[in-house]
């Protein structure tokens, strides 16, 4: 039997990291010049964009918010005692 109280806190963890990489999705789609200029490499063939930004933003912003949701939907399991 697993206890509640050692799967909680990896849950949690997965939840705030799910959460921070959606923000950081938001953010390169709200600002694609400032999040271009971030990821910016000086030795790269090509200098990285702000349409680059925007496609790197989009898959940040669903894929966090999918595993934001993964992450709750099994907290809440957890919790329920399931």
């Amino acid at each position: 039997m697993v206890r509640v109280q050692t799967e909680v806190v990896p849950l949690v963890l997965f939840l705030a990291l799910a959460v921070l990489f959606a923000v950081l999705g938001v953010f390169c789609l709200v600002r694609p010049g400032r999040a271009a200029a971030f990821f910016a490499d000086e030795d790269a063939r090509r200098p990285f964009r702000p349409r680059d930004a925007r496609a790197l933003g989009v898959v940040f912003a669903v894929g966090g918010a999918a595993f934001a949701a993964v992450g709750i939907v099994r907290l809440l399991v957890v919790l329920s005692g399931g």
